[in-house]
């Protein structure tokens, strides 16, 4: 067994005492007028992203707004600076902010971590959840806390779904809301009921969404083929809220047929899943507990052949991908004179498997991972306290991950030849590895806000994090593009000897806001060691290579490896109110991704990017007009074969009007100028027999209207 100690924490904890130190001179000049501060201070950094339902109008500086129209919940990050999406089809966006991604970036289904059954991620947690039936989306900005989730290297995000709602009423009340939708660029539709039934202290609530478009068009007409999608989601909830205690089970399953991914060697077949939770709030002798237990077993079919053209039988593949998680939680929190604990448990056990075919030939099997665990818990703690206009946040997090996964085999190693003779030594070789390994390591994050002055606040936030290494990482054992969404184009293999990624992070931000104009910059850098990136094989991996040429002619094949990378940028989100009725807002996020052990660039670094928008409100009446600004990305991975991306500018049109209190229109043009461009979080194309070559940049989405209806009763 490999088993890493507990990192050192001693660069961290001399940055600790600085911190503490500078926030008491913070303390210091806000008690010295205490006249000048405003009652009302925001907590902690987090931007939170409501449904369109809630109508805000971004009167905060920490609240945006999702469109319930978009068909990937993951573009509603588009409205956080920082965060991005990594877009390999169009309902599989994996979030990205200040240049991690994956699972270096912690989501949560209120509060559930979502663990896809795709070894490519064609089933991305945010691909778990439709917007309608959302409440809102919180991303911690600059260090997240211990608190918020496992593996936050790179932050969280949780999504809180709409709940069943209590209303204390003595005879049954019915609730909710229906949608529909329609986008002509694919012909998309959209159809979507939420209905609530409440009586007393107890609710039940119930929601349906279906999602269905055709293959969309670029700016000049070109056919991005296939980005075809139907997908069906429906659950419900039944919850009791009593005085002191509340319970509540949810039920969320997910369909999805024939669904395109053109940046991936494969298009989805099917995802079918079942997620079940039971959670709880409870007092005890004054501490406040919160619980969840959950449960979510996912079966994914994978073709290289019904989707896009592939004229050669024996290539044809299929790969049906299994996952079973179960997770828990459980936090308590007590206030005292010097602040408020909170002391918490939580965790995952998943196992997954996959089986590559050819329903060509039935003698044709490559077991990709066979009963792969992936067992991640830990405990934390955390406290939290106002000093005078100061507010401090410190937590430490104790984890653990246990990996192991079976034999493997192939048909391929009984081949009478050279492959077959790659196979089998790529076979024997890591079945006779030792499969079961830990890693033991520690989070770290403090966290501060000082109210300066009425208008003034300074954010500060230094952190420690650790990620152990993802199965893929770890046991893709042949040259595959298994490597959770990467979609670089190259074939991979794993290292079971990965060490667990640290780094060291450091965020400022500083925040003016008076009743016309809010300006919210924020910088970061972030060391991280053992960065875990792909990197040339080497002469010990000489059947590797030779294999992954004979099967994908990939001269660049790589090989998951720690080195040592850094990232560093600044973002920003602003508003100004010109008048009671119209007001300017927007997001700049820039991010640079470094390796320190060679002269290198990371991968999949979102370049320069803002965003401005104008809004006119009226008493009934919304709209909005956008400029979306992207830079030319030319700061790209050799390591990778990146290429590079030009600027470009969109801009986007929306209104939305309020005929009743119940009824409501909502109607837009993307991308109105129709502007032909590729976006660099795009991907590159996989799909022979179209009118984009292969592996060049894939063109976005040209104009489109769309028009959504919204009846609430």
């Amino acid at each position: 067994m490999k088993s890493l100690s507990f990192v050192s924490v001693q660069p961290l904890t001399l940055a600790i005492s600085i911190a503490l130190s500078s926030t008491s001179l913070c303390s210091f000049y806000a008690q010295a007028d205490d006249n000048a501060i405003a009652d009302n201070k925001d907590d902690i950094e987090v931007m939170t992203i409501t449904n369109q339902r809630h109508n805000n109008l971004m009167d905060n500086k920490n609240f945006a707004q999702g469109k319930t129209s978009e068909v990937d919940l993951a573009n509603w990050l588009t409205s956080v600076p920082g965060a991005n999406i990594n877009s390999n089809g169009p309902i599989t966006g994996i979030a990205q902010y200040r240049g991690l991604y994956g699972d270096r970036i912690a989501v949560s289904l209120d509060g559930n971590p979502v663990v896809g059954a795709g070894p490519n991620s064609m089933d991305t947690p945010l691909s778990y959840s439709t917007p309608l039936i959302v409440d809102s989306m919180t991303v911690y900005r600059g260090i997240a806390p211990v608190s918020a989730a496992m593996n936050t290297i790179g932050g969280a995000i949780d999504v809180k779904m709409r709940k069943a709602e209590t209303m204390n009423s003595t005879k049954p009340l019915v609730s909710g809301d229906l949608q529909a939708g329609y986008r002509s660029n694919n012909s998309a539709k959209t159809f979507s009921a939420v209905t609530n039934i409440t009586k007393g202290d107890i609710a039940l609530m119930f929601y349906g969404n279906s999602q269905v478009g055709n293959s969309m068009k670029s700016g000049n007409g070109t056919r991005i083929s296939p980005t075809d999608f139907d997908k069906i989601q429906l659950g419900g909830d039944v919850r009791y809220v009593g005085d002191e205690n509340a319970m509540g089970l949810s039920y969320h399953y997910t369909k999805t047929n024939d669904s395109g991914t053109p940046a991936l060697p494969m298009d989805i077949e099917y995802i079918q899943s079942h997620r079940v939770s039971l959670d709880g709030s409870f007092t005890l002798e004054k501490w406040q507990g919160e619980w969840l237990l959950g449960y979510m077993d996912a079966d994914h079919g994978m073709t290289n052949f019904l989707m896009r053209e592939n004229l050669n039988l024996a290539k044809y593949r299929r790969n049906n991908a299994t996952a079973e998680t179960t997770n828990f939680k459980l936090a308590l929190s007590k206030e005292y004179d010097f602040g408020e604990l909170t002391f918490g448990t939580d965790g995952y056990f998943a196992s997954h498997d996959s089986v590559i075919t050819n329903p060509n030939n039935i003698m044709f099997e490559v077991v990709n991972f066979n009963n792969v665990e992936d067992d991640r818990y830990a405990l934390f703690a955390q406290w939290k306290n106002n000093f005078a206009q100061t507010e401090v946040q410190l937590g430490v997090r104790l984890k653990r991950a246990e990996a192991n996964a079976d034999n493997v085999k192939t048909t391929m190693a009984m081949m009478p030849n050279m492959m077959g003779t790659l196979s089998k030594e790529l076979m024997t070789s890591f079945n006779q590895a030792g499969h079961k390994v830990s890693d033991n390591n520690i989070d770290i994050a403090l966290s501060t806000q000082t109210q300066l002055t009425q208008q003034w606040s300074l954010y500060a936030g230094l952190g420690l994090k650790n990620r152990a290494p993802s199965y893929q990482e770890r046991y893709l054992w042949t040259p595959m593009e298994s490597t959770g969404g990467l979609a670089d184009g190259h074939t991979y293999i794993g290292n079971i000897d990965l060490a667990s990624e640290t780094a060291y992070q450091m965020d400022l931000g500083l925040t003016y806001q008076d009743t016309a104009l809010m300006l919210a910059p924020h910088i970061f850098y972030q060391n991280i060691d053992n960065y875990i990136q792909g990197t040339p094989l080497g002469m010990n991996d000489m059947s590797a290579k030779m294999a992954a040429k004979m099967m994908s002619n990939d001269d660049g094949a790589l090989k998951f490896s720690n080195v040592d990378a850094k990232l560093y940028g600044m973002d920003m989100n602003w508003y100004y109110n010109v008048t009671d009725e119209f007001k300017v807002s927007g997001i700049i996020s820039y991010v640079r991704g470094k390796r320190r052990d060679i002269n290198d660039n990371l991968y999949r670094i979102a370049p320069l990017n803002s965003q401005i928008t104008a809004t006119y409100s009226a008493d009934a009446l919304i709209a909005n007009v956008t400029l979306l600004a992207v830079s030319a990305q030319n700061k790209v991975s050799l390591t990778n074969g990146e290429q590079q991306t030009a600027g470009y500018g969109v801009v986007n049109i929306d209104l939305q009007y309020f005929v009743n209190n119940d009824f409501s229109i909502r109607a837009g043009v993307d991308n109105l100028l129709d502007r032909e461009y590729k976006n660099h979080l795009g991907g590159y194309n996989r799909v022979k027999g179209t009118d984009i070559a292969l592996m060049s940049r894939l063109p976005s989405e040209g104009m489109s209207a769309w028009l959504d209806l919204t009846y609430s009763f």
